[in-house]
């Protein structure tokens, strides 16, 4: 031991100086409460993609024809196929417009304005009756398995699609066989039949551009089942 008067040893100056610049203190703990920074209480927002909603669909699915429901469902929920909605319910409203205004303007076929305006009676009526019944199972939360169609909903259908046919034969069987002059016995007017003849065709290029994206779609679920 050294005595009192004596200078501190060199292992003493050295821990002197280790406490006075507070090396000897432990350094904090990363688990402790007081050592962490301010963190938010609840994790940040997830934005699901369209392959995640997918592949969460074919997860869901027992069976093929279950998952393109649950697809043509996604589908039908996108901000695009919304706008596509309100295009089709203005669709009707065209239809018995054109018919109307061209009724008497088409002696080469008299049935294409009548068409129009069947149809597009039908359909406003089909619209608000498919409204009415998805507000209704919205309400008693039906689920996509689950989900009514009325009676009246299914004769509305068939009737729309034989009707359709229908309008097929008389708009392409009058294709390049009408007049475009006035006065003429076989006359159409050239804008009534080229708006039926583009609305008819349309639906067809619709169709086929439904079937690409569940082909699409099924190659998604093709990819999202060779993820597993």
């Amino acid at each position: 031991m050294a005595s009192p008067g004596a200078p501190p040893s060199y292992e003493q100056a050295n821990r002197e100086n280790q406490s006075i610049k507070g090396l000897d203190a432990q350094p904090p703990r990363y688990s402790d409460p007081e050592s962490q920074t301010a963190t938010p209480s609840e994790p940040p927002p997830s934005y699901e993609s369209l392959y995640g909603r997918v592949k969460a669909a074919q997860l869901q699915s027992e069976s093929k024809p279950q998952f393109f429901k649950k697809v043509l469902t996604i589908i039908m929920g996108t901000l695009g196929c919304t706008i596509c909605l309100g295009i089709i319910l203005a669709i009707p409203i065209s239809m018995i417009v054109m018919g109307s205004l061209y009724f008497h303007d088409c002696p080469a076929e008299w049935l294409i304005p009548l068409y129009l305006v069947v149809a597009g009676s039908v359909g406003i009526v089909k619209n608000f009756s498919s409204l009415c019944q998805k507000v209704k199972n919205d309400r008693e939360n039906a689920e996509d398995d689950n989900v009514k169609t009325t009676k009246f909903d299914s004769m509305l259908n068939c009737f729309l699609l034989v009707w359709f046919i229908f309008g097929n034969v008389v708009i392409y069987r009058t294709y390049d066989s009408y007049s475009t002059i006035p006065g003429h016995h076989n006359y159409c007017n050239p804008t009534l039949y080229d708006y039926a003849f583009w609305l008819t065709t349309a639906t067809y290029i619709l169709l086929g551009t439904s079937c690409c994206c569940i082909c699409f779609c099924g190659c998604l679920a093709s990819l999202a089942g060779g993820d597993k």
